[in-house]
Formats: C-alpha cells, structure tokens, sequence
C-alpha cells in the first residue's frame, strides 16, 4: 500500500469515498440534486487545478491501482475560493444556482484543515485510516503550517478516538449545517 498525492484516474473512487461522508453529514443537496448529478459535480470539481493541487491536498492509500481510502484538506484561507470552484459547473451540468454544496465555515484560516477521511467499508480496521493521518506532517510542510484541524461529528465516537490517538486535542465545539462537531487540532 502506498500513501500519495491521488491522481485524475483515482478521482471516481475518491467521489464514492467522499459521497459517504457527505450523506452522514446530511447535506441539503444531497435532496436536490440526483446521485449522478452530483457525482458528477463532485469529480469536475476535483479534477480542477484547484483541487489538483493549487489549493487543496487530495491524499490516497493505494493498493495498485484500488484507492483503500482517501484524505482530503486544504490551508482554511482557501476553504471560501474552493467552496466556489462547484459554481463553475452549474451551467454545464444544468444544476440549478440556487443549490449550495458548502455554506458553514469549517476550518480556521491559519490551519490546514482536514475535511475529509474515509476508509472503503471493506477496508477498515486495518489501520489505513491511521497511515493516512501519520502523512500530515508531510503535508504540514508542504504548506508551511503547522496546525492541523479537522471536525468531528458528535455521534462519531468511534472516529474520536482515532484523531485523539494520533494526537488531536478538542479546541472547541462548531455547528456545521445545523451538525455539532469537535473542532480538534494538532500541531505537526
């Protein structure tokens, strides 16, 4: 398994990864627009040079050419420029304007924020989701920061645990689409 910046042939299986995390988070959009819709949306996106790499990290566990899981982040600065990056293919998807993906803030400008880790369901226990956030320092200094935050779901207990285990701390409480979340960060 290998641990690596995800390639455009990567981005399908990462959209299904994320699309897990999206319907836990119960987001609105997810009533508005059809799956493939929003596939769709979702892989554009990330195949844009802004997710590829300009102002965003899209990291993979890999086995050959299976992405196991995925970790997806950004420096919270950009978090509004990436945010608007899904506007740019409203038109060409016939996605009507009046649909928002992200509206809450979520990440502290100064930190690089974790939004999103996922495992594929078959692979969990296995400790990919650990090898994956055993790779922040390396993203850390490839950003010049050295906090990392993230959000944490208050019925995600198990997931907690996880983040505390590798070092995270609870800093405070945040409401995300109407969601409770821990803020938890790390310094890297």
């Amino acid at each position: 398994m290998q641990i690596q910046a995800a390639q455009t042939k990567d981005i399908p299986q990462i959209v299904d990864l994320i699309k897990v995390i999206l319907e836990e988070m119960e987001l609105p959009a997810l009533h508005e627009l059809s799956n493939s819709k929003l596939t769709q949306l979702f892989e554009k996106t990330f195949a844009s040079p802004e997710y590829q790499g300009e102002l965003a990290n899209l990291i993979v566990a890999k086995d050959h050419d299976e992405v196991l899981g995925v970790m997806f982040g950004y420096v919270g600065k950009h978090e509004q420029q990436l945010f608007d990056v899904f506007n740019r293919y409203y038109e060409e998807l016939q996605i009507p304007k009046t649909v928002v993906i992200f509206s809450d803030t979520e990440a502290d400008k100064d930190e690089w924020y974790l939004n999103s880790l996922c495992v594929a369901e078959m692979h969990r226990g296995k400790g990919i989701g650990t090898q994956l956030l055993n790779y922040l320092p390396t993203i850390g200094k490839q950003v010049h920061t050295h906090k990392i935050g993230l959000l944490v779901d208050f019925e995600n207990p198990e997931a907690a645990k996880l983040y505390q285990r590798v070092g995270f701390k609870n800093e405070r409480v945040q409401v995300v689409a109407g969601h409770h979340y821990y803020h938890l960060k790390k310094q890297v």
